[in-house]
């Protein structure tokens, strides 16, 4: 699954418009993409709607009826005049979805405008006496549409392989890495329903987090276990994680090369090095077969001697699943990769 297009209607700084990541020679959709710009200008953004939209599409086909007050998606999206996402590559569907949340009359213009593709959203339309917007879902009667739902249950009920896609969105400011304090150590099982839609947020809780969900892939997958220490080993000098645990202790040891019996946890560990951690195990651990991953800064606290490494490595680990790559950031050195292979895309210019 890749996005073709973007289009935003009275949306923050990003105003109204619409961005197309396809190729500008051949009309190919780029698997990797670059948001850039100065502070302000909607780079993050725009990987927050398309994971709204994401997460509002989860909720559209377990309920077929529009979202609920309280969902996390309807309080981001319904700020906004409307957003939408142009999707290639659902499986059991040879023609483009078109995902949509916003005012009535420019989702009905947008329908008219992009008449061959099947769209699916909802509409909100106000009246001058009354405040509160009617709502309407727009679902498609199509055999793919069931397909579609039937994967999502099995992909958030159970870690069985899925055929179907799903999106990561790792924002910038929520990539913090936080000592757990509660349930520390505790056995716990990873949370299936995560699959959707994963994202890392900063808990002091054990449960969810980061080493407690490496340690329980060992116990359920032995062999992904060992693959993902062995990539993140790869950006750890001097040191590396040990993948044997000690019994009792339930917590995974940073071993320090050339030093005889000396360790320390991961908590320990720099910001740069924590990031590594959350990036590479994320990608590695949750990214479906054609999934889209939205990652905000990548580079963010990295040394500069590690973000090209750092960057081919996550490439990697999405063109493996034949997915599609979309990034911010405010490095030349980043920009210029993008616009060498890839697309860049700079928000707020002046024409």
């Amino acid at each position: 699954m890749k996005i073709k297009k973007l289009l935003f209607n009275d949306l923050g700084p990003l105003g109204t418009q619409e961005i197309s990541l396809q190729n500008d020679w051949d009309d190919s959709i780029e698997a990797r993409a670059l948001f850039t710009g100065s502070n302000g200008c909607g780079k993050s953004t725009v990987l927050r709607s398309v994971a709204m939209l994401w997460e509002a599409v989860g909720y559209w086909l377990d309920y077929r009826k529009p979202l609920p007050k309280s969902h996390i998606a309807r309080e981001w999206l319904q700020r906004w005049g409307g957003c939408a996402v142009i999707l290639e590559g659902i499986p059991n569907t040879h023609q483009p979805i078109g995902l949509f949340f916003g005012e009535r009359d420019w989702s009905e213009k947008l329908s008219a405008k992009e008449s061959s593709i099947e769209w699916m959203g909802e509409s909100l339309s106000y009246t001058e006496k009354n405040n509160t917007p009617k709502r309407e879902l727009f679902l498609p009667e199509s055999k793919w549409l069931n397909d579609w739902a039937d994967a999502r249950k099995k992909m958030i009920l159970s870690f069985d392989k899925s055929s179907y896609p799903n999106v990561i969105f790792l924002d910038a400011e929520e990539r913090r890495w936080v000592q757990p304090k509660r349930n520390v150590g505790e056995a716990k099982a990873d949370d299936s329903s995560l699959r959707w839609l994963p994202r890392y947020i900063a808990s002091d809780d054990w449960k969810g987090q980061l080493e407690a969900s490496l340690i329980t892939l060992k116990t359920t997958q032995l062999h992904t276990y060992h693959s993902v220490i062995r990539q993140l080993n790869e950006f750890l000098a001097g040191k590396e994680i040990d993948p044997d645990i000690k019994a009792g202790e339930n917590r995974l040891r940073i071993k320090l090369k050339g030093q005889r019996g000396q360790s320390h946890t991961l908590d320990e560990l720099s910001a740069g090095e924590h990031q590594v951690l959350i990036l590479i195990y994320l990608l590695a651990r949750w990214a479906e077969e054609g999934c889209v991953v939205l990652i905000d800064e990548p580079d963010l606290y990295l040394h500069p001697s590690l973000v090209s490494v750092m960057l081919a490595n996550l490439e990697k680990l999405v063109a493996e699943k034949n997915g599609q790559l979309i990034i911010t950031s405010h490095q030349p050195e980043i920009w210029q990769r993008y616009e060498a292979s890839g697309k860049r895309i700079e928000l707020g210019a002046k024409e």
